[in-house]
């Protein structure tokens, strides 16, 4: 997969008919500032690309969406910003685009389990920039939890979730 950082891609691949590109982008460059500094404030990378968020291309197919996270200790922080599709084929766009973010930590219990999503929120957006902005408020909640939670204590809550028994 190839991540192209916010700055190098292009608003059309997510919103192909975008009436307000300033705005978006002003607005997602907002968003990519809190990703990072969330991943300064835990000494982390930001994102695979190594800057806040990024947008992701499969040979030369644009997953159509705006990405971003960090993680540090075994606790991730990931927001994103999408259309919904049933396949990464599909040629549909938005409306409606769809605002993700959570709080996931990888468990430490059970070596078939994954990991826990311990905090989330997503909504949906019938705009562009309803939807960049709605990326704001997820990244803005990911750098306040972040920030004023230490990550022993997301470890904690995970380790109260998996008890090491497997289904």
């Amino acid at each position: 997969m190839d991540v192209i950082p916010l700055s190098q891609g292009e608003l059309r691949w997510v919103f192909p008919e975008v009436a307000e590109p300033d705005a978006v982008r002003d607005a997602l460059s907002e968003a990519d500032a809190q990703v990072t500094a969330l991943a300064r404030h835990l000494g982390a990378p930001a994102g695979r690309a190594g800057e806040g968020l990024a947008f992701h291309r499969v040979e030369g197919f644009v997953l159509a969406g705006v990405f971003g996270s960090t993680e540090a200790e075994g606790v991730g922080f990931s927001a994103s910003l999408s259309f919904p599709r049933r396949c990464p084929w599909e040629p549909r766009w938005g409306p409606p685009w769809e605002v993700e973010a959570e709080i996931a930590v990888q468990c430490g219990q059970v070596a078939e389990c994954g990991g826990h999503t311990l905090a989330e929120r997503a909504r949906t957006f019938s705009t562009p920039i309803g939807a960049a902005r709605g990326l704001v408020e997820a990244t803005v909640w990911l750098l306040e939890r972040g920030t004023t939670e230490p990550l022993l204590s997301w470890r904690a809550r995970e380790d109260a979730r998996c008890s090491g028994v497997t289904g």
